[in-house]
């Protein structure tokens, strides 16, 4: 491996121990497949080989772990390799247009990108694909590296540039990779005995040793941005960002709009412009203002008096500190990491270049609508203050001369305008030249120009000496602008506080009590750090996830979970962040620190679900495209009807026939509204994800709000879903010549596997006391096998081990027990017993559903006497019912019944084995123990789920109530735009003979088709839906 291939390595920071050093002999050739590395304590080691094994060889080299020692972090991530490399394939057959070769759903977007998890077909081809290679010891990493990825069991940062995976699902973003701290797994999770050699950069090797040109837009990485908007006021303001950036910027996809929130997501490939020239770009051609959003892993904003330059804080950057930028006037945002060096030592350093701490900065959304709150109040403030003089010229019986009253109207008349230029004219200009779109913004501009241009010309004839037949009339030009810049202030204030009302990051407290040499200190939290102890008082928020260490206290944790009763914690027990400690006090160690605990999880997963566009909005947006040009058309044709009435009716001169006929024009386009239609859906599905997170329910799929009120069926797994994840052992019998030595193997095989059997069992063996020398791998569905001193054991269900016969293994199913067997080739070794504690409230939530007529399933990999006996305790009957059931058979159980049209299904399970059935279903639900979400349940099954249910089973329920409301909502705010808009079209067209709505009063239009949708799904938070 040449000079270059290292420099690429340690550019990449995963140069050390698991799945990340590359091995040669010293005179520079590949040793072969399994050739002991002398000096090597364990770990993964790449052999570079000349065959083309399948998966992650792919002709460059295979990844094994050394026999010689266990490698936790292969074994503990290989299912999350799996689930990237599932990701990864399944995105290509989209990107390829082989979609049709797998029977199976892809969420797409209009690029042909994939936007939801790896399909149930890939899902499951990854798993038995590379299960199978895992069996020889291999790590599946290369493949995902050869992608431009990152594998899962790297945990290596950098301080350069962010570089992150687009994003599918199940396949996570990559963190930041920095080379001074680089630390794969092997170094952390592995031991101290992986050596740190040299990675091979992807494709960077070929068979023949040659590079081989490639293609920049597929395997380039992607880095994923996030951008800030002020400015967007409606959908159409959406679509037009989304086409401009689709349109005029090279090599980006996944663009993602949401103008509730304020934001705009996409990736891009290193052959696209720099981030700072994509902003150029938007801002031209849309006339918004966007600042780039950084995710970093933790930063300080520091306050500054004067403007400091950056290079005076470079010259102390200590070890941990990564950069400091300018993120406003007087604030200076110094990024590092919190693992090095603490957020105290960090302001230390800098203390007397700044003024501390700046104030606590709102999350993107509310900070960007306060701001765009208080641009529209001072607009509307100073509009007002030069039309009420305006208004008095006109309408009030003044006798003033007739000329001098014009003067005086067409001063302010003409600074109202100006409030107008930034408002209308700059973004409907720039939609209409740079993105070739005629935005709602036009209509009003035609309006107020209309009114405006032809008052002036009016009152230029009259300083001629021949005043028109019909005079001016600035004041509808200056009234119309005024009225709707006022109805954009009450839309922005009601989307404001909506937005607030259901924001997560709000629940932040923002001081902690920090235990420091025995004393005592009141600090903001954001100047935690690991290593800290902080104390939690009665009656007061927990400021981060943390640990119990002293005290023991009732918490209140209902705000993460929506579960009421409140929870013991004693030391030991972990707390998160945001929840109430109720009763006694409290020392806590902090596991995560504030911006990157529960909170921030929940919050980024509702922020993200609210992103995306269900399809339902996509026919919202279609109505929205043809609004503009279909009021355009209206608008001209009542224009040409009035003038004919005029002319032929009224015998008007064609002068006063075209002066009156342009007022029912201009009130058409200034009345009419596209911004119901496009805020019925995203103002309903903010409010809804909010309130949802509130309860404990995440809702990570948009398209599952819409669509959990037509389920029809659930399927159940059981163990960890209708049953505790815990479990009891009730039986053992351990068999064979050296009992001693099969309680040795039985502890080796369950100690490091999360499922809730091997836990039991570990629990019940005290398996630290395991051997550790073993090469483990978990198989999905089945179980667990070890390669240990040359032996193959096997440790899972009685099928899988070939253990069924045995008649221990007999007893147990006639008792209705689950069974777990171990065995060495076809001896079996030890049987254990073990029996499940239905779920807490598990009865009344399948009785919920069944009394609404919702079909109710079980299907589980557990032996058939144990999955019926729990099925007749909820009532379910044996035709519903599947036993011994592999990944796969829950999946195409699943697709059978979603072969119905008519039905709609919801899957709900907790572990690894769950994933394809998940992914497979219509709303994928994973079931958690209402703990933090970095702890508890499979995060590849978390990855496929639309929901992820933190308050347990009861949150099933409350979805479909939630979508069923949220839904009505949508209905209602969809009608009340048609109505709206149909009606005042009608009233401003003089399609009234009595009753006619003067253009002067047109601008109010816009807060009269707003307010009631706002309104609508404002009333989501006074419905009594609890979970």
């Amino acid at each position: 491996m040449g000079a270059g291939a290292e420099e690429r390595l340690e550019e990449r920071g995963c140069g050390k121990g698991c799945c990340a050093t590359a091995v040669e002999k010293e005179d520079g050739t590949a040793r072969e497949d399994g050739e002991p590395i002398e000096g090597n304590d364990g770990g993964c080691k790449l052999v570079v080989e000349v065959s083309a094994d399948e998966g992650c060889n792919s002709g460059q080299g295979s990844w094994f772990c050394s026999s010689s020692t266990t490698s936790e972090c292969c074994n503990a991530l290989a299912e999350k390799c799996i689930v990237a490399v599932a990701a990864v394939e399944c995105d290509e057959a989209c990107d390829t247009g082989n979609r049709g070769s797998v029977s199976a759903k892809h969420g797409t977007t209009e690029l042909g990108r994939s936007t939801k998890s790896p399909c149930a077909a890939h899902l499951q081809t990854a798993f038995d694909k590379y299960s199978a290679y895992l069996e020889s010891a291999k790590c599946i990493c290369r493949s995902v590296l050869n992608r431009g990825l990152r594998p899962a069991c790297c945990t290596a940062r950098a301080d350069g540039a962010a570089i992150q995976k687009q994003s599918t699902g199940l396949a996570a973003k990559s963190p930041r990779l920095r080379s001074s701290s680089a630390a794969c797994c092997a170094t952390e999770s592995c031991g101290s005995g992986a050596k740190a050699t040299r990675d091979i950069p992807p494709l960077a090797l070929q068979l023949d040793g040659t590079n081989t040109p490639r293609d920049v837009e597929k395997n380039s990485e992607l880095e994923h941005v996030s951008l800030a908007v002020q400015g967007m006021t409606c959908s159409g303001c959406a679509s037009k960002l989304a086409r401009v950036m689709n349109d005029n910027i090279p090599a980006i996809a996944n663009v993602r709009v949401n103008f509730v929130m304020g934001s705009a997501e996409f990736e891009k490939s290193t052959s696209a412009p720099s981030t700072p020239d994509i902003v150029k770009v938007i801002e031209k051609g849309t006339g918004f203002r966007c600042t780039v959003v950084t995710k970093v892993d933790q930063y300080l904003d520091l306050l500054i008096h004067t403007k400091t330059p950056l290079e005076a804080f470079d010259r102390r950057v200590l070890s941990g500190i990564l950069q400091a930028t300018y993120v406003d006037k007087n604030i200076v945002r110094v990024e590092y990491d919190p693992t090095i060096i603490g957020a105290r030592t960090v302001l230390r350093t800098f203390e007397d270049l700044t003024a501390g701490l700046a104030p606590p900065r709102d999350d993107s959304a509310v900070a960007n609508g306060r701001k765009k709150l208080r641009e529209m109040l001072f607009k509307t403030i100073a509009a007002w203050v030069l039309t009420i003089p305006v208004l008095i010229l006109a309408w009030g019986q003044l006798s003033i001369n007739p000329t001098a009253q014009a003067c005086a109207q067409l001063l302010p008349a003409t600074l109202v305008q100006l409030i107008a230029i930034p408002e209308f004219y700059r973004p409907a200009l720039s939609a209409l030249v740079y993105s070739h779109m005629v935005e709602m913004d036009m209509l009003i501009v035609i309006s107020i120009t209309a009114a405006y241009v032809y008052s002036v010309v009016a009152f230029g004839f009259r300083l001629a000496g021949t005043p028109l037949e019909t005079p001016e009339f600035f004041e509808t030009s200056t009234l119309l602008i005024t009225l709707v810049v006022f109805s954009r202030l009450v839309a922005a204030y009601a989307r404001i506080r909506a937005v607030v009302a259901v924001s997560l990051r709000s629940l932040q407290p923002t001081t902690a009590i920090v235990i420091l040499d025995d004393v005592e200190l009141e600090l903001d939290a954001r100047l935690l750090q690991f290593g800290d102890r902080f104390k939690v008082l009665p009656d007061s928020k927990i400021p981060t996830d943390g640990r119990v260490i002293e005290g023991t206290s009732d918490v209140d944790e209902s705000m993460i979970t929506g579960e009421s009763t409140p929870v013991v914690k004693r030391p030991g027990t972990d707390v998160i962040a945001g929840t109430r400690n109720i009763s006694g006090t409290m020392i806590v160690q902090p596991m995560r620190l504030p911006g990157h605990n529960t909170i921030t999880d929940i919050a980024e997963m509702v922020e993200q679900a609210a992103r995306a566009a269900p399809k339902i909005q996509s026919l919202a947006d279609r109505v929205a495209s043809y609004f503009v040009p279909a009021v355009s058309a209206i608008a001209l044709i009542v224009f040409l009807v009035w003038t004919i009435i005029y002319l032929k009716a009224h015998d008007n001169t064609g002068g006063q026939a075209v002066a009156h006929a342009i007022t029912y024009a201009i009130a058409v386009l200034a009345i009419s509204c596209p911004c119901g239609i496009g805020l019925a859906v995203p103002m309903v599905l903010v409010i809804a994800g909010g309130i949802a997170a509130r309860e404990g329910v995440i809702i990570k799929s948009a398209d599952s709000t819409e669509r959990a009120r037509k389920v029809t069926d659930v399927l159940f797994d059981k163990t960890g879903t209708l049953t505790e994840a815990e479990m009891d052992v009730v039986y053992v019998e351990v068999l064979g010549n050296n009992k001693a030595r099969s309680i040795q193997i039985a502890q080796m095989l369950v100690k490091s596997n999360k499922h809730p059997v091997s836990v039991a069992i570990s629990k019940h063996l005290d398996a630290d006391q395991a051997p550790v020398n073993a090469t483990i791998r978990t198989i999905p569905g089945a179980g667990i096998e070890a390669d240990y001193v040359g032996i193959t054991y096997r440790g899972g269900s009685p099928q899988w081990t070939g253990s069924s016969g045995h008649p221990a293994v007999k007893r147990l199913m006639q008792d209705k027990m689950t069974a777990f067997c171990v065995t060495k080739d076809t001896e079996v070794l030890a049987v254990f017993g073990l029996e499940t504690r239905i779920r807490p409230k598990a009865a009344s939530v399948v009785d919920t559903l069944q009394q609404r007529g919702i079909v109710v399933h079980l299907v589980s990999g557990d032996n058939p006497a144990a999955v019926h006996e729990v099925a007749a305790k909820f009532g379910i009957p044996t035709s519903r019912v599947a036993a011994n059931c592999t990944p796969a058979m829950k999946r195409d159980y699943v697709a059978a019944l979603m072969t119905d049209k008519s039905k709609t299904v919801m899957f709900c399970g907790d572990g690894t084995n769950d994933a394809v059935a998940v992914t497979q279903a219509d709303v994928g639900v994973q079931i958690s123990g209402g703990n933090d979400l970095a702890t508890r349940g499979s995060e590849v099954t978390r990855g496929a789920a639309d929901v992820v249910m933190l308050s347990g089973l009861q949150g099933i329920p409350f979805l479909i109530d939630l979508s069923r409301a949220a839904y009505r909502r949508m209905v209602f705010n969809f009608a009340w735009s048609g109505v709206y808009n149909l009606l005042a079209i009608l009233m401003t067209a003089g399609a009234f003979v009595t009753f006619r709505i003067p253009p002067a009063y047109a601008g109010l239009g816009e807060v009269v088709s707003i307010l009631p949708v706002i309104l609508a799904a404002v009333t989501l938070l006074a419905v009594k839906i609890r979970t």
